[in-house]
């Protein structure tokens, strides 16, 4: 229980520390990290949920998942902003309408939800953090060293068995298609952030790396089919002149979308080869 206590604190100092920089609402690399810190959030409180019963991480898993929801239209058009400013940089003849169009979603994109829906929304994860962490207190005492023995056994029990499941999955998977990829990769993070959770006490931590390798490459060729399906929106909504300027953008973020598939394709490969002869024992 002191590895899941020490877990859930840095957990919640990482949330602090990126809530502390804001001084409005959240965008850029800033959005970004805290989406993460969020998802790590849930992926403890998932991990480590039944202890000490069954359920006990629930509100806090559906608090940070609530929260990162709220805040993942604002991601999204984000991320295609940014990527049809770089990616039309140096072409002289598309750039002008990308910039165009990077303004449109600058003005029409979901601004998310209202300012009193969000500090509701945090308000809500604090509580369930504060709850979950003197439920966690009572079954391990570090000043007196008393622990509850039965619950570390159930708690060892219950990772092992959530972690090999996620392996079992990602197996099953097996070298994503496109409409594969993004479900591919959830299940990729949630076994990382697991892998991260038990530490070199477990021998497949060493998957880590391709994990986290795939997870890039996957993340990059769904901003791009993301970008697509939004490129595609706008040019529908606009007159007939710039509704074939914006389509001329498409080509060549098609081409990107292919190669970022088959870079994350490649990485599958590797970590699925990998995958196969790793074993989920943690003492």
């Amino acid at each position: 229980m002191s590895r899941t206590a020490a877990a859930l604190s840095k957990r919640r100092a990482r949330l602090d520390a990126l809530l502390a920089r804001l001084s409005g609402p959240p965008s850029g690399e800033t959005l970004h990290d805290l989406r993460v810190a969020l998802r790590r959030i849930a992926a403890l409180a998932r991990l480590t949920g039944d202890a000490p019963r069954k359920g006990s991480g629930r509100a806090l898993r559906i608090a940070a998942r609530d929260l990162r929801r709220a805040l993942s239209t604002r991601r999204t058009t984000d991320v295609a902003r940014m990527l049809l400013l770089s990616r039309f940089r140096s072409d002289p003849r598309r750039r002008p309408v990308a910039e165009r169009l990077a303004a449109r979603l600058a003005k029409e994109g979901d601004s998310g939800p209202s300012p009193a829906r969000m500090r509701g929304l945090l308000s809500r994860l604090r509580r369930a953090f504060t709850r979950r962490e003197a439920s966690l207190a009572r079954l391990h005492d570090p000043l007196t060293g008393t622990a509850d023995g039965d619950n570390e056994k159930g708690l060892a029990k219950n990772v092992r068995r959530r972690l090999r499941r996620a392996a079992k999955l990602l197996r099953a998977a097996g070298v994503p298609g496109p409409a594969g990829l993004h479900p591919a990769r959830i299940l990729a993070r949630d076994l990382r952030y697991g892998l991260e959770f038990t530490g070199t006490a477990m021998a497949a931590a060493a998957l880590v790396p391709l994990l986290m390798d795939f997870q890039d490459t996957a993340g990059a060729a769904h901003d791009l089919s993301e970008l697509i399906v939004l490129v595609r929106r706008l040019a529908g909504r606009s007159r007939a002149v710039d509704r074939r300027a914006a389509l001329r953008l498409l080509p060549p973020i098609l081409a990107a979308e292919e190669r970022a598939l088959a870079r994350a394709q490649a990485s599958s490969k590797r970590l699925l080869a990998r995958l196969e002869d790793m074993e989920f024992e943690w003492p």
